[in-house]
């Protein structure tokens, strides 16, 4: 006993090497008093001589061993990979625990998303939402009126129904616990089941018992892999819904494209009708505004034009009276020259205005 406690002491507190010391002599020891109590009373006690072989090298060898936990280890052996694997814990040098094949058993799969609500104003034919001022009598064909009025589409829910024992709805079971509890429904589908088997109302077959093993083989299958199945389920239908999703949008990206071009076209015409006054009468300011420019464009050509004939005019007479002038002016010269008498006279006037001279001057 007191080896049992220093065994367990000595494994779950980690002790330092002198009380382990202390811990594996003890345990010693008692094994040796085990041992002389197994001898006989007429025989002389054999000498048991006890070796100990832990040395110092091998108690601090064998400390490590006993402290570090496999995944702590360098070289683990294969079972315990093999352990570690199973409860995906990593090993020593990975940075990622490994993915287990029983990562997803027992879970419960369930859409990341809802699906999108019906649209209140969605019809699926005219004939669902006839209107009830229709010529029907008041007092006939009432019934005819009330499918055709205030008739909702069905929605599509998200998940199925929940259920009891796998197959029965839980909605038959849940008005027995109000007069039996929560058992007795479960009492009720019993003792049904037991008396139409007693009555021979409900033969089993031969192999009829086979329906236990596929239960059994039904709730292995959905545990282990039914998480997988119906997100692998999910995600190919997505990619189907999306496909589908495309080839519609691709038909109706013209529809589109006119759509929303008619839309911008009514909207200009709607802007316009409203600023048409505005539109109209800022219109007339620019037109009056370009008359006015082109009549004061007209009118400054038509001035520079004139003043140009008046100028030319002008020069034009200036230079004829010019040209007459000189032509007067050389004719007489010439003719006053031509006459001897104008030469000797001139020859005097000159001779007397160098007399008049000055010696200075000169």
């Amino acid at each position: 006993m007191i080896s049992t406690l220093a065994a367990v002491l000595m494994r779950e507190n980690k002790p330092s090497r002198p009380a382990r010391e202390i811990y594996l002599r003890i345990i010693d020891k008692e094994a040796a008093m085990s041992l002389s109590r197994m001898v006989p009373a007429g025989k002389a006690a054999p000498r048991l001589v006890v070796v100990s072989a832990r040395s110092a090298h091998h108690a601090h060898s064998a400390a490590p061993a006993a402290s570090t936990r496999p995944e702590e280890l360098d070289n683990p052996n294969f079972f315990q990979k093999i352990s570690l694997r199973f409860q995906g814990i990593p090993l020593k040098g990975e940075t990622a625990p490994p993915k287990s094949m029983f990562d997803d058993c027992g879970k419960e799969w369930s859409a990341p998303q809802p699906l999108p609500p019906v649209p209140a104003d969605f019809k699926e034919h005219p004939d669902r939402d006839l209107d009830c001022k229709t010529n029907l009598p008041n007092n006939k064909h009432r019934h005819i009126r009330a499918l055709f009025t205030n008739f909702p589409y069905p929605s599509r829910p998200m998940y199925a129904p929940k259920t009891r024992m796998l197959m029965i709805p839980d909605s038959w079971l849940t008005p027995f616990h109000k007069v039996t509890g929560t058992s007795g429904p479960y009492l009720f589908v019993g003792g049904l089941a037991a008396f139409l088997v007693n009555k021979e109302l409900w033969v089993f077959e031969e192999q009829g018992h086979m329906t236990v093993g596929w239960i059994l083989f039904y709730l292995l299958i959905s545990r282990t892999v039914g998480f997988r199945l119906d997100q692998w389920l999910y995600g190919e239908y997505q990619n189907r819904m999306g496909f589908f999703k495309n080839l519609i949008e691709e038909d109706l990206k013209e529809a589109k494209e006119f759509r929303k071009n008619s839309a911008l076209e009514s909207d200009s015409l709607v802007a316009v009708k409203e600023a048409f006054p505005t539109i109209f009468k800022e219109n007339m300011v620019l037109q009056l505004e370009a008359t006015y420019r082109k009549n004061v464009q007209t009118v400054a050509t038509e001035m520079k034009r004139r003043l140009d004939y008046l100028k030319e005019t002008e020069e034009t007479k200036r230079r004829f009276e010019r040209d007459v002038m000189l032509k007067f002016i050389s004719e007489g010269v010439e003719a006053q020259a031509a006459d001897p008498k104008f030469k000797e006279q001139y020859i005097n006037d000159a001779i007397s205005q160098l007399k008049g001279l000055s010696p200075s001057q000169i």
